[in-house]
């Protein structure tokens, strides 16, 4: 019984445990700042260095098109960084976008 209920802990925390990695940038990413923004009807976690942002979407939609995903992560990205997004530089999907930031202008 002892060993049912210390399994069912270690279940718990390992699952707590991922829960909160979730909308978090890869350690190895080396993308220290995060943010929240919102643009064309998409909420988007923003993870970013001086170079990089990856935006994750966060809000459940259904069929989202990808351009507009993408335009609405460009917009989402520029508002929490304060940076541009460089043209032609965002790859990825629905889900998680990358693209590069330039961050000198402002």
């Amino acid at each position: 019984m002892y060993l049912l209920g210390a399994m069912r802990i270690v279940c718990l925390t390992g699952c707590l445990l991922a829960l909160a990695a979730c909308n978090g940038a890869h350690p190895l990413d080396g993308l220290d700042r995060s943010g929240t923004a919102s643009a064309g009807g998409h909420d988007f976690r923003i993870n970013w260095n001086p170079t990089t942002a990856q935006a994750t979407r966060t809000n459940p939609t259904w069929r989202p098109g990808v351009a507009a995903v993408t335009a609405a992560a460009v917009q989402a990205t520029e508002a929490a960084t304060g940076c541009r997004v460089k043209p032609g530089s965002v790859t990825g999907d629905i889900a998680l976008m990358n693209m590069g930031l330039d961050c000198t202008g402002r």
